[in-house]
């Protein structure tokens, strides 16, 4: 059975700044790729499912400050958390 999608929801209301959202919920054919910073780059990552493509990054030119270094260590924490959920519900999945 396949269950994967992914959709886009913008939502626009008056008096309020517009909301962009993507949901992904993939199968094997997704792709997480990391790209390294090097020199005079910028280092990103790209999370592909289909025709959806979720870029996370520093800027090419902007300085890398405690504050991207914070955004950076809380997605790290959230992946991480995300990935013990998964292993656990795939777990308790198996055993039943």
């Amino acid at each position: 059975m396949n269950d994967s999608y992914s959709y886009t929801v913008i939502r626009v209301r008056p008096d309020e700044e517009p909301r962009i959202g993507v949901s992904i919920y993939p199968d094997s054919s997704a792709e997480v790729t990391y790209y390294p910073a090097g020199q005079g780059s910028h280092a990103f990552i790209d999370i592909a499912f289909a025709a959806t493509h979720v870029s996370i990054g520093t800027t090419r030119d902007a300085e890398v400050t405690a504050e991207r270094v914070a955004f950076a260590r809380q997605l790290c924490d959230a992946a991480v958390a995300f990935l013990a959920d998964c292993e656990r519900l795939h777990a308790e999945q198996q055993a039943a």
